[in-house]
């Protein structure tokens, strides 16, 4: 069952209009929205959708703008990046394999957890936002950290799993960002220490 109490009505709405069309069946929903969804652990706010499968932004567009007035911010065969009225939708050609296959519940096409994992770690080496390392800190439940490396390790063959075990324990941004609203019991510093404790383990 989708845990829909993690994002607005309207968000939902908008994602089974697009899950329904035949012009994005090639894309699946990813990142925290995702995970939110399976999870229930937190609020999420966008709908980011990886395939791979080159974008004709022209006919997206179009399709889009009958679910409500479309902003465009960036318009390539590679990404769009759009919102529809209030709601932050992105379009990826995403190059790297999917793990597992994807789970369709309740007509939403998601990617598995473990696919999840492997990209929050892509995204904590890259910027290390709060969101990422608390969907980590959740994603930490069903998975120790080395199984987790082995995902990304599996993922991102051109990855450097140095850099993101190196990002694992900086903080020092995500400390000042904001924390989404939470549906399950959290706190940011048993968070860190969770994180610190499992990279640890590693050495």
């Amino acid at each position: 069952m989708l845990q829909t109490q993690t994002v607005v009505p309207e968000l939902m709405e908008l994602l089974k209009k697009i899950m329904s069309e035949k012009l994005f069946s090639d894309f699946n929903l990813v990142g925290g929205t995702a995970l939110a969804l399976q999870m229930g652990h937190r609020n999420s706010i966008d709908i980011d959708l990886f395939g791979n499968s080159e974008i004709n932004p022209e006919l997206f567009i179009e399709k889009l703008s009958e679910f409500g007035e479309v902003n465009v911010a960036q318009s390539t065969k590679n990404i769009l990046i759009t919102k529809i009225d209030d709601v932050k939708v992105d379009f990826v050609n995403y190059k790297y394999p999917l793990l597992s296959d994807c789970l369709f519940v309740e007509n939403i096409r998601m990617i598995s957890t473990k696919d999840i994992a492997a990209m929050k770690l892509n995204a904590i080496a890259g910027r290390g936002s709060k969101k990422d390392f608390i969907d980590l800190y959740f994603l930490l439940n069903e998975y120790p950290l080395e199984d987790i490396l082995s995902f990304y390790k599996k993922k991102y063959h051109d990855g450097s799993v140095f850099m993101v075990q190196k990002s694992l324990t900086y903080f020092e941004d995500a400390n000042s960002q904001l924390q989404p609203k939470m549906f399950k019991d959290f706190n940011w510093e048993t968070c860190k220490q969770k994180i610190i404790e499992e990279v640890l383990k590693l050495e």
